[in-house]
Order: C-alpha cells, then structure tokens, then sequence
C-alpha cells in the first residue's frame, strides 16, 4: 500500500472558540518543524466547505487526510498521528454532575467576554480573549442582538456560560437555518462535582422566544467533552435528539443534533 502524503489542515470558526488562537500557532508550528503541507480554513461564512468536510465544532484537525479531531489538541499527539504511530481512540469522557450551581449571570458582550480567560484558555491574562472579544462584536453587529448568551460568575469569577448565534450566522451543515432558527455556539461547563452550565442555559432559553426564535438547536458529542457534551445533558432540558451528525472515531464519540421548540 502508498504511504499517505503527511499533511495537516486546520478548520476554525474565526475567533469563536479562545483556543483558536494557540491551536493556530501550534499546528503551525509543527508543520514547520515536521515539513509537512499546512492547509488554514477559516470557515466563518462557508458553509460548503463545512458540509463537505463534515465541521461541526469550532475546530477541527485533519491529519494525513484521514485523522479527524476536534477540540483541544497536543503537540505529542499530532506527530504521532502523522507517523501513524498513534495509538488510537482517545475518549475525554465527561462525568456530569447533577448539582446545578446558580450563581450571578452576566450578558455575554465584548467587555464581559475577556473574564472567560481564565476558563476557556486556562489563563487570568485576559489578552488571550481579546480576540473572542472582537468576535464577539462582530457577531453581535451582524445580528443585531443586545448580546449573545450569558456567562456564569461564581465568587467574581467566570465559571461557565451559554452562547448562541442565529443559525444562519453558523457554518456548520444543520438542516434549519432560517430566520427564526437559533443555534448553540457553546455551552460549558462542569464537572463531576458541578453542573455550572444549566443555570446559564436555561435563562438563555428562556430569552430565545421574546428575542424572535422559534427553534434552537445545539450539535453535542455523546460522551466526550467537545463539542457541547455530554449530549443526554440536553435531554434533561427538553431537547430532542434529531439524529446523528458525524461519527469522531478518534474520539469515540457521535455528535448529535439536538433541538427544541420554544
């Protein structure tokens, strides 16, 4: 059999996602060092290259053409996915807590977005979100909306939130993008011993019917963190599962798309 070109290719949803910017200069830098062909998507707006590629998160590697992970990656875990080396499926299973915490919520907004630093990019300094900041005014701009979500603040600090656009503002190939279609962009987060993410949720849901929506959709893995998981945590909400969206074999995961009905 042909040995498989080395080759990586990067989507990302501009600055959605505060990791964008670092996995950026990662995966650029191990092109570099690796001598591999890089290809950079930015898929804000494309919604064809997302369909074909099956984009459903706001990044997503592809190794040697074959190799697909979204989310967070390593440095560790690309190079052995281009030798072939890797050692396959990865799951990070998420165990979600049932103790929803309700602390003080705040309209996610440019300014209220660089205190998510800490939680989306694992560091205070809030110049690693300056960038989501931007994108998040940009968005807000071409929407018309007063804000997008709301970001969970326990003890003065950001712990979780709920974030959404009009679907027709997402890329990613989900069948109702209408005007009265919304879509959760992200929604995080907990762990085994919290759940910070429903309080933010619910009020959101709440707000989606006055703000014009009649639908809102979410696509979440079923098991591992990213994108949005686990998916039966919407279940508990009211979504209903409309079936599968792509199956992550690196992941061990299917991402479903959920949806309800405000």
């Amino acid at each position: 059999m042909d040995q498989v070109p080395r080759s990586l290719r990067f989507f990302y949803f501009g600055n959605q996602c505060p990791h964008n910017g670092y996995l950026l200069a990662r995966i650029k830098t191990i092109a570099w060092r690796e001598s591999v062909k890089l290809h950079l998507h930015d898929v804000t707006g494309d919604d064809a290259l997302c369909a074909q590629y099956r984009v459903f998160s706001p990044q997503m590697l592809i190794v040697n053409d074959r190799h697909r992970l979204h989310g967070p990656f390593s440095y560790e875990r690309v190079v052995a996915l281009l030798d072939d080396e890797d050692a396959g499926p990865v799951p990070f299973a998420v165990r979600q807590s049932s103790d929803v915490v309700r602390g003080d919520l705040v309209p996610l907004t440019p300014d209220s977005t660089l205190s998510t630093c800490h939680t989306c990019a694992g560091s205070p300094d809030p110049g690693l979100c300056r960038g989501k900041a931007e994108w998040v005014a940009q968005m807000m701009s071409g929407s018309g909306l007063p804000h997008l979500g709301y970001l969970h603040m326990v003890g003065g600090r950001c712990v979780g939130g709920a974030e959404f656009l009009p679907s027709r503002l997402v890329p990613y190939p989900i069948p109702e993008k209408g005007p009265k279609d919304a879509f959760l962009t992200c929604v995080y987060a907990s762990d085994e011993a919290h759940d910070y993410k429903a309080h933010p949720t619910e009020r959101l849901l709440s707000e989606l019917g006055p703000l014009g929506f009649d639908t809102v959709s979410v696509a979440a893995s079923t098991d591992v963190v990213f994108p949005n998981g686990p998916a039966a945590w919407f279940g508990r909400l009211g979504f209903e599962d409309r079936g599968l969206l792509v199956r992550e074999e690196m992941h061990g995961a299917d991402v479903r798309l959920l949806q309800m009905r405000l």
